[in-house]
């Protein structure tokens, strides 16, 4: 999540809010444990490294950036937990969509837009930059593989839902920072949470080679005068000649000499420089706009209703803040009973209609009570359960084995797998203790990393988020050519195994968010806000303590209410009941339709008929109705490679580390091959299939790259050496194209594995891939070479299923023109077409 501008308001105000330390510490009690937000740190990793994008993603030099950046923290005395975030809540949808579309969509559209010679110069794909889709899974088994190799402290986390409120809750428990991007890591509090760093303002300080000649520079001041305009111009420069911006140490220094500088920023310093209680700053956030207040046409209209246009980010903060302090003081005044504020409801009611910039009469009718409910869900997604065990730091944690923070009952994630479930319209307690079993099963994998959180998602709103990387916007999207099939196993494996949400249970949540904001003035909503808008604590002079009395006595009535109820919470009981006769189940795919993201609705098959349309007939066991999930490891596998159309001797033999390489080509070719025979050979699904030698480029970029690191692991501290070696590699079109259908073929293959439990038995490894490898394998006019064994299993079966491929005619413009290569520059064009006017006068001459 992200506040609205509160990034800039902070940094523009840093001398009042912000604190700097540095670690290590010289403090014997000082704060030694920061809570890194996962995907804050991918993408600043990606960016602070200037690895190049367009090939599809350099895996191998991302990792060894990760681990170098962790080791150095490790080393000057860091305690590193790691959260990454979990399913995607449905209040979030549609930012997401806006998020797709705007940094994957338009971005590959601008670049397939562009000519071949200005795409690819360094600043275009800087400003056109789209993450690998592969960096998540890099660097998850990354940190994982530290972890279990004994760097201590280092633990990775899982969130319940959005990683933002799960890494403060943890952080107050081990009395611990926040280290990310989100601005409203300032917003959120929790327990013993020390404040926010921001990953942006993180400094290495070098140990200073020649102390004697850092202070000779400072002091001389004989010498600076002969140079005085020149010497105080460069002053500042020698003082920062001995540090680092960024996220990444210096290579050359060891790590236990370095020191970290960092800027910490407390939601006490925040809410004091506005004047407005700690507890009122998820009200602020809401008001100003955040991810959940700001949804399709309402972002729109909330901007446009608070704020004037000329009116600048950081001043929408301090008008919200000033309009707040303003209601709060009219309201901290005895003798003006008709400003006394009532309700939380009251207040935030007060505060819409104080910030309209035009009258509530000018505004269309229900439009503020829109905004109102808007407000009210949006703040609500700051509230953090209070602690109430007396044990702080790693001993806090983990009460249970399915949740660090939550015992069972009270954990969200873990009621979306703990559906009681059953094979037949009237239930079975037998079969719902395997769904249960199953479920328990889903969920610790999910804690320990080997469940995508993707995979939530399908359990909690009914939905797949689909990876997107450049492709061909003029085609059809690989993430339904190449990805669908496979989904549909996964989708009709889960409604089997543990039971996917009912369309009505899906698409009632949005309905009953809507209800809930109906009720909300005087319900269950009113109630979470109260208790998220506490003014009991953090308030030090008397004046502030009774500036919200009303809302202090309505909170206590809340909370004895509270108290005399037994009934779990409904996150807790919307998920545990048993299931009715079973329907039809839809999953609906955010996938690319033309240039934007649109949701595509599937029918989930059922698994029976889908297993014994297959073929695959001798392991349906219709009376025992034992999950695939739970059976054997021989039957997982052989159910496994049959979806995948590779259940024969050749791939069984093959080891690990050769056979989800080769299984990713299997389905490329057979799928490819499938399409142009329905179509009848057309010309266009013809162009689409495979031929051998870039079969064999994909099989050598991925095994390659597993066995041989060498090249790879040399360049990682050498950036001009890498960009050398890069410069020599075209980029054509349809190589993109081939490398995205690797991506996501090796993505849903993951999932279908991950959901069989098969992890361990096929690792994916996927921190030695470098991506240039396969384009410049494919630029090779000799096809690579490939152990035996590892070819035979490739095609077999799939000899027809090759495109042949033919001698390029000797025409340089006309190759070009195919290949759309953005190597060639524009000194290269205008001299090719030199060379053709000039063979034409050597026709003629002849």
């Amino acid at each position: 999540m992200g506040v609205h501008g509160l990034t800039t308001y902070l940094r523009e105000n840093k001398r009042a809010l912000g604190k700097t330390v540095h670690f290590p510490s010289t403090s014997g009690d000082a704060v030694t444990t920061i809570v890194v937000d996962g995907w804050s740190f991918i993408f600043e990793i990606y960016l602070q490294s200037h690895l190049p994008w367009v090939y599809g993603g350099e895996y191998a030099e991302f990792s060894q950036y990760v681990e170098q950046v962790v080791l150095a923290w490790i080393a000057i005395g860091l305690e590193v937990y790691f959260a990454f975030d979990g399913p995607t809540p449905e209040l979030k949808i549609p930012t997401l969509i806006s998020r797709m579309n705007r940094g994957n969509v338009e971005q590959s559209l601008i670049f397939f837009r562009t000519s071949p010679a200005s795409r690819c110069t360094p600043r275009f794909l800087r400003e056109t930059n789209i993450l690998p889709p592969l960096a998540y899974e890099v660097c998850v088994q990354t940190l994982q593989r530290l972890a279990s190799s004994g760097k201590r402290p280092l633990e990775v986390h899982f969130a319940d839902e959005e990683a933002d409120p799960y890494a403060v809750e943890l952080a107050g428990r081990l009395g611990a920072y926040v280290v990310g991007n989100d601005s409203d890591f300032v917003i959120f509090s929790s327990g013993l949470y020390a404040g926010f760093i921001s990953l942006d303002e993180l400094m290495w300080i070098l140990p200073d080679a020649d102390r004697e000649t850092y202070a000779c520079k400072g002091g001389d001041r004989d010498d600076d005068f002969q140079t005085v305009v020149r010497g105080k111009a460069r002053k500042p420069p020698t003082q920062l000649q001995n540090i680092t911006s960024g996220l990444i140490p210096p290579a050359d220094v060891p790590f236990e000499d370095l020191t970290l500088s960092a800027s910490v920023y407390t939601p006490a310093a925040l809410a004091s420089h506005l004047k407005i209680p700690v507890t009122i700053l998820p009200l602020l956030a809401a008001l100003v706009g955040n991810d959940f207040s700001n949804q399709s046409s309402t972002q729109r209209n909330v901007q446009s209703l608070f704020f004037e246009r000329k009116l600048s980010l950081s001043q929408r903060i301090a008008h919200t803040g000033n309009t707040l302090t303003g209601i709060l003081n009219a309201a901290s005044q005895p003798r003006k009973a008709r400003h006394q504020v009532e309700s939380v409801m009251d207040l935030i009611n007060r505060t819409v209609n104080a910030l309209l910039v035009r009258a509530p009469s000018h505004v269309a009718p229900g439009e503020v009570d829109a905004v109102v409910d808007r407000i009210v869900n949006a703040a609500l997604k700051y509230a953090i359960d209070k602690y109430d065990g007396e044990i702080y730091g790693p001993d806090s944690l983990w009460p249970t084995r399915m949740c660090a923070l939550h015992h069972q009952d009270a954990c969200p994630f873990v009621s979306l797998f703990m559906r009681t479930h059953s094979c037949s319209s009237q239930g079975d307690p037998g079969n719902d203790s395997a769904a249960l079993r199953l479920g328990a099963m889903y969920v610790e994998a999910f804690r320990s990393g080997k469940l995508k959180p993707k995979i939530a998602d399908i359990m909690n709103t009914g939905a797949y988020w689909p990876k997107l990387f450049l492709e061909n916007p003029d085609l059809e999207t690989v993430t339904k050519t190449i990805g669908r099939p496979i989904r549909l196993w996964i989708y009709a494996l889960l409604e089997d195994g543990v039971g996917l949400p009912d369309a009505s249970e899906s698409s009632s949540s949005a309905t009953d968010s809507v209800a809930e904001d109906d009720r909300g003035l005087h319900g269950e909503d009113e109630e979470n806000l109260d208790e998220l808008i506490d003014v009991e604590e953090h308030l030090s002079d008397d004046d502030d303590a009774d500036l919200l009395a009303p809302l202090r006595g309505e909170l206590e009535r809340l909370r004895t209410a509270d108290g005399s109820t037994s009934e779990p919470p409904a996150s807790a009981t919307s998920h545990s009941r048993s299931r009715l006769a079973p329907g039809p189940k839809n999953v609906t795919e955010y996938i690319r339709r033309g240039s934007r993201i649109a949701p595509d609705e599937v029918r989930v098959p059922d698994l029976t008929v889908l297993t014994s349309s297959s073929g695959l007939k001798a392991f349906i066991d219709s009376e025992t109705c034992v999950p695939w999930q739970l059976r054997c490891l021989e039957d997982r596998i052989t159910l496994f490679l049959h979806i995948l159309e590779s259940n024969v001797p050749l791939m069984r033999d093959l080891p690990p580390v050769q056979l989800f390489g080769v299984l990713v080509v299997r389905w490329i070719v057979r799928t490819l091959h499938l399409r142009a025979v329905e179509s009848g050979m057309t010309k266009d699904r013809e162009k689409e299939r495979w031929s051998q030698r870039e079969a064999r480029a994909l099989l050598a970029f991925y095994i390659g790259s597993l066995e041989d690191n060498e090249s790879v692991g040399s360049t990682t501290l050498h950036g001009d050496t890498q960009a050398q070696q890069l410069a020599d590699v075209p980029i054509m079109d349809r190589t993109i194209q081939l490398m995205a259908q690797a991506l996501t073929a090796i993505e849903t293959i993951q999932c279908l594995s991950q959901v069989l439990f098969l992890s361990d038995w096929i690792p994916v490894n996927v921190e030695g891939l470098s991506s240039s490898r396969f384009h410049a394998y494919i630029s090779r006019p000799s096809p690579v070479s490939l152990p035996g064994s590892m070819w035979n299993a490739c095609v077999h079966s799939l000899e027809d299923a090759f495109r042949q491929e033919f001698p390029k005619k000797n025409r340089n413009a006309g190759s070009r023109n195919h290949d759309k290569s953005t190597r060639p520059s524009a000194q290269t064009r205008s001299g090719t077409r030199r060379s053709a006017h000039f063979a034409v006068l050597g026709d003629a001459e002849a």
